[in-house]
């Protein structure tokens, strides 16, 4: 199953467009539902916090749960009779079984099947997964502390779970991130560096264009093959229509598989 990573965080270049928090939470639904109706799987690494984006995600797990019961939407989430559904939705969470929230907990279990949580800090204790990681990056992160070693490992694991599939980076702010670097910049620079199809929407501004102008690995995203050629790729970059930007990544996918 082709999995589509998720990386959208608001930023105030998109806040100066009109793109607040809850409109920012609105277009995570609306990818998470065109992937999910593409039969695709869809991964989030992002943090349980009162109103963020995973609340809504988890209420729309919710409603897709809903749906599955009565036969009508998403059939290919089922299994055979008595077995349990295949999670179409994960989120990976830096933290341990135990200091997960209560409310992702919770979630999953409402969700019927469809949302994971997946707990990943027991691979921090596991420093030989570094090895695919710049020694550059690690320094920075242990002379930031534990947090960037945190996020940053979290973010390798997101993109080792894209196999196959892709990373949609949009917004990210430029400030007061955790980690070494922003987060959707972090995971856009993996997703080069491992060479997982990467789609950027440059036009919301934040991290995301940033990756696009300029980035630290000096792997070129413009050079990379994501199936769109240089003009669906800039129209990708620039555009804030969320539905037309869906169907260049989905034409873009199609051309990969």
């Amino acid at each position: 199953m082709w999995s589509v990573g998720i990386s959208v965080s608001e930023c105030e270049e998109a806040k100066r467009i009109g793109y607040d928090t809850r409109q920012i939470n609105r277009i995570v639904i609306r990818m998470a539902q065109y992937f999910l109706d593409q039969n695709m799987r869809v991964i989030f690494g992002h943090d349980w916090r009162e109103n963020g984006v995973m609340r809504a995600i988890a209420n729309f797990a919710e409603s897709v749960a809903a749906l599955n019961d009565d036969g009508s939407d998403l059939d290919s989430t089922k299994t055979e009779i008595g077995k349990a559904r295949t999670p179409r939705m994960l989120n990976l969470v830096p933290t341990n079984i135990d200091h997960t929230s209560k409310v992702a907990l919770e979630a999953q279990r409402n969700s019927g099947g469809v949302l994971e949580i997946i707990p990943v800090s027991d691979k921090l204790l596991d420093l030989s997964e570094w090895h695919n990681l710049s020694r550059r990056w690690f320094i920075e992160s242990k002379i930031k502390g534990e947090e960037a070693v945190k996020y940053t490992v979290l973010r390798h694991y997101l993109t080792e779970y894209l196999d196959p599939g892709c990373r949609i980076c949009l917004g990210g702010r430029r400030s007061g991130y955790n980690g070494r670097v922003p987060g959707v910049q972090e995971e856009a620079e993996f997703a080069l560096l491992y060479k997982k199809p990467l789609y950027l929407m440059g036009g919301f501004g934040g991290a995301s264009q940033m990756v696009g102008e300029l980035n630290d690995l000096g792997i070129d995203y413009w050079s990379q093959n994501n199936g769109l050629n240089k003009s669906e790729k800039n129209e990708l970059f620039q555009t804030t229509d969320v539905e037309y930007a869906l169907r260049l990544v989905s034409s873009g996918i199609r051309e990969l598989v």
